[in-house]
Formats: structure tokens, C-alpha cells, sequence
């Protein structure tokens, strides 16, 4: 009995202690915290569609001759990060400037794509590559044909719609086909719509 008295007095004495010591008790507010929203994740992966206008230039002596055919192109690429990426094109033109000249071009290539971001929403990129391309044309007497692989080059924008590195967005850029090589100038102008997976 005596045990359970000071067990008792303890007891209260303590209670009352914690319930008078030190005032009053301040609760923290309440800070709301806002739910966290998940970002589609991108890949970098893209693909894009466009129409190509292709110009064969040569000159022989005193004449200059110009071959000018429209078609398409298809491209599809990887960036490896904001910098760097790698590209492969298909080109395909179908469609006579004239109906005396306008010979079919074709051209294959794999390209690496150094880039750089403008802001945010333009991207300005290069196009250093190899590719395939082959073409014929009639200027007058002379029939040429080139069926060669060899060093091309290019330039180009990007303009994403829809916010960087997603969704759907445009570009345009300008090709040089056989560069370094024999045969005549190849020109490709390309402009279309890409889209970022």
C-alpha cells in the first residue's frame, strides 16, 4: 500500500509538472503542400516528314545547265544529349521543275547532329555526314549520270510547338550532296514537320 502511494504521488506530481512547466504549448500551422505533378517522360527518339526541293547545277565551257525536281524526305534520329545527336535521311524527288529536265534524285545518308539551343523553343543544328545518291540528267547533248557515295553536309532550324524535346514541331534546312567530289553541284532545301517521342 505504501508502495502504490508513492508510485501515486509520483505519478501526479509528474503530470502536473508537464502541465504547468513552460507556459503554452505552440502547435505549428498547418503548411500545405502542393501535390507533385509527373512530367510525361520524353525519349530521344524523332521522326519527321518533309518536301525537298533538289537542284543538279553543271556547267561545261561557256553553258551553264540547271536541273530542278521536288519530292520528299524522311528522317528519323537519336540525340544522344542537348549537344550532339545522329540522324539518318532518306530523299526522294518526283516532281519536274519543267518538262524538259526534272531527272528523278535519290538520296541515303547517316549524319551526325552537332546542335545548339537558341531558347526555347528554336534549335539551330549541323549535318556531317556520309550518304548515297544517285540522279541522271539531259542538258542538251550531254546525258550525265551519277550514282556515288561520298561527304555531305548541312544546316538547319527546328521550332518545337509543343515546348522542347516533346511533341510536334517544324524544321527547314539546306543539304549539300557529294561534297569534295567530281561531280556537279547537288543542293537539297527541306522543310517539314518532326515529332519527338
Amino acid at each position: 500500500m505504501k508502495k502504490s502511494f508513492i508510485l501515486s504521488t509520483i505519478a501526479v506530481t509528474a503530470i502536473s509538472t508537464i502541465a504547468f512547466a513552460g507556459g503554452d504549448i505552440e502547435i505549428p500551422e498547418y503548411i500545405p503542400v502542393e501535390p507533385i505533378v509527373e512530367q510525361q517522360a520524353t525519349t530521344p527518339v524523332y521522326v519527321g516528314v518533309g518536301l525537298t526541293r533538289g537542284r543538279y547545277y553543271d556547267s561545261c565551257g561557256n553553258c551553264e545547265y540547271e536541273d530542278v525536281t521536288y519530292g520528299m524526305m524522311l528522317r528519323a534520329g537519336y540525340d544522344f544529349n542537348e549537344f550532339i545527336g545522329i540522324e539518318a535521311r532518306a530523299i526522294a524527288t518526283f516532281w519536274k521543275d519543267d518538262e524538259l529536265s526534272g531527272q528523278k534524285l535519290q538520296h541515303f545518308g547517316l549524319y551526325a547532329k552537332p546542335q545548339v539551343q537558341i531558347d526555347e523553343s528554336f534549335n539551330a543544328y549541323a549535318l556531317l555526314g556520309y550518304g548515297w545518291t544517285q540522279t541522271s540528267t539531259n542538258s542538251g547533248s550531254k546525258m550525265s549520270e551519277v550514282d556515288e557515295s561520298g561527304f555531305a553536309a548541312g544546316l538547319g532550324l527546328e521550332y518545337a510547338l509543343e515546348g522542347p524535346d516533346q511533341g510536334l514541331g517544324l524544321f527547314v534546312d539546306y543539304q549539300r550532296l557529294l561534297i569534295d567530289s567530281d561531280q556537279p553541284d547537288m543542293d537539297v532545301v527541306s522543310a517539314g514537320v518532326t515529332y519527338d517521342f
